[in-house]
């Protein structure tokens, strides 16, 4: 098979064509006229990426970009960015000489997060050749999500290669079982530094343990010999039929005999509820968590002054139906047959990510019995992410498990031993429950910021006039610690970590 990887470059943070790198120290002695160094914006898991990708997106623009054009600007330097995209990703997957889909199972065993940094170095490597960067031209990766954790795992793993990352919003302590995340979107909800409310959050989880009594009624009388069976099968008919009009469920009452189906449905939660993506200045009707939750205690005015107030099942089913007005699929066999398929799971690369997703990382996000989940509690056990695996890839629940903790063992997770990477995080996010800021760990050799209110790497995303001071310290913070970590190259002092010789 063979194998092109799609990268992007830009120019437009070059000042001069040729470039030194005698670089200055902190004192400014020893200074030359034009630094250069190189970013590179770690591509990974998700839709293509684009030319956008180096002017403005949402990948690595509010850091790396904005940072390049002050490095620019301020300090005369060249600074070369690329964006590389991940292998089974985009328009980056492998062609095989079969014909076959590179989604395959077979074909798959060539996705990694290793291969994807041997990928990562092989491309360092190529730069320098190509846009003729000599050896004392220092790389900084910069990435959010799992680019992030790839930054981090750049620089750990090719230290000769990469002088420093900026790992944001980077889960890097895998988990089989990540109840956290829901957890911390409880939290969320509940908080009024972006919006949400207790009442708010108690809605939610009344209005889904309502559905979950509702079709749980009559339920354990059922392998009863007695003359209730028939009236017990009535009234589960009756508040299916109730739940299925209520949220607009595709095939109606009838979706809701599968239990597998059931689970989904109120496990992962009725309304589509995504703190992850959490914006405050969006201008969408219940486009951020305070819309949302204004909305959801409006409707339901437990207080009582609202006559026409709704109970807390009802409120999630209006808001429901605004957000979409087309019917809910939760057939759990529809899922499991579109996830096994290789002409369907290319999109967005869906079945790639779920493919690491069982062969590495894990990330399950269960809601448990007894936790602050805002949805069914008990309902989303791990055992239906691992029939996942085991139904659309062959690879049990054993393995899985084991996967992970091979991850956790190569990588290092929260014990990551490596140098000169900041890893920054907004405490609104889901994944930061992972990331490196929440370990507790202290190491003066690893950096770590939180951007209290901030959602997932909302930093990186395209700077606005829109964006508040928490966001635009988080940049500050960066640029200032990049600042710092290039100011540390002086001249002709060999860096031991790196096993490079700046002259």
């Amino acid at each position: 098979h063979s194998f092109s990887q799609r990268y992007f470059y830009s120019d437009r943070y070059i000042r001069s064509r040729t470039h030194s790198n005698n670089l200055r120290r902190k004192d400014g002695s020893a200074s030359l006229e034009v630094p250069t160094y190189a970013f590179l914006c770690v591509g990974g898991e998700g839709p293509d990426l684009d030319k956008s990708v180096l002017v403005d997106s949402v990948h690595c623009s509010g850091d790396m970009l904005e940072l390049a054009s002050i490095l620019s600007i301020e300090r005369n330097a060249n600074v070369h960015v690329f964006a590389l995209e991940h292998r089974y990703y985009g328009k980056s997957y492998p062609e095989f000489n079969d014909g076959s889909s590179p989604v395959t199972n077979d074909n798959l065993v060539y996705l990694s997060s290793r291969q994807a940094l041997a990928d990562l170095a092989h491309f360092v490597q190529y730069a320098r050749d190509a846009y003729n960067l000599s050896n004392d031209v220092p790389f900084i990766t910069f990435g959010g999500s799992y680019p992030g954790v790839l930054a981090a795992w750049s620089r750990l793993k090719f230290p000769h290669l990469i002088h420093a990352a900026v790992s944001n919003s980077a889960p890097l302590q895998v988990i089989l079982d990540f109840p956290q995340y829901l957890d911390v979107m409880a939290n969320d909800l509940s908080n009024p530094m972006v919006g949400g409310s207790p009442q708010c959050l108690d809605i939610i989880q009344k209005g889904h343990d309502e559905i979950g009594s509702l079709l749980q009624e009559g339920r354990n009388d059922t392998n009863d010999n007695s003359d209730g069976d028939g009236d017990n099968a009535i009234l589960q008919e009756s508040n299916r039929e109730k739940v299925a009009a209520l949220f607009n469920l595709c095939n109606g009452a009838k979706a809701l005999e599968d239990e597998k189906s059931l689970n989904a449905f109120l496990g992962d939660g009725v309304v589509n509820i995504n703190v992850q993506e959490n914006d405050p200045s969006c201008e969408g009707d219940l486009c951020n968590i305070d819309k949302m939750c204004h909305f959801i205690v409006a409707e339901s005015d437990e207080s009582g002054s609202n006559s026409a107030s709704a109970s807390p099942m009802e409120v999630l089913s209006k808001l429901s139906k605004l957000q979409s007005d087309s019917c809910t699929d939760i057939s759990w066999e529809d899922t499991i047959e579109y996830l096994s398929s290789p002409e369907d799971g290319m999109e967005d690369g869906l079945r790639s990510w779920l493919w690491q997703t069982c062969t590495e990382m894990g990330f399950y996000q269960t809601c448990k019995v007894g936790s602050n989940c805002p949805f069914g509690k008990g309902y989303h056990t791990l055992d239906a992410d691992l029939e996942i695996c085991e139904r659309a890839f062959g690879i049990d629940g054993t393995s899985v498990a084991q996967n992970v903790e091979d991850t956790l063992n190569f990588y290092g997770g929260w014990d990551i031993e490596s140098s000169r990477i900041l890893s920054v995080n907004g405490d609104i996010d889901p994944w930061s429950s992972m990331s490196y800021s929440n370990s507790g760990r202290t190491n003066e050799d690893l950096a770590s910021y939180w951007s209290f209110g901030a959602s997932h790497h909302f930093w990186t995303h395209k700077v606005l006039s829109t964006d508040g001071l928490g966001i635009m310290n988080t940049r500050k913070f960066i640029y200032e610690w990049v600042f710092e970590v290039l100011d540390d190259l002086e001249t002709n002092v060999e860096d031991k970590n790196i096993g490079l010789s700046i002259k």
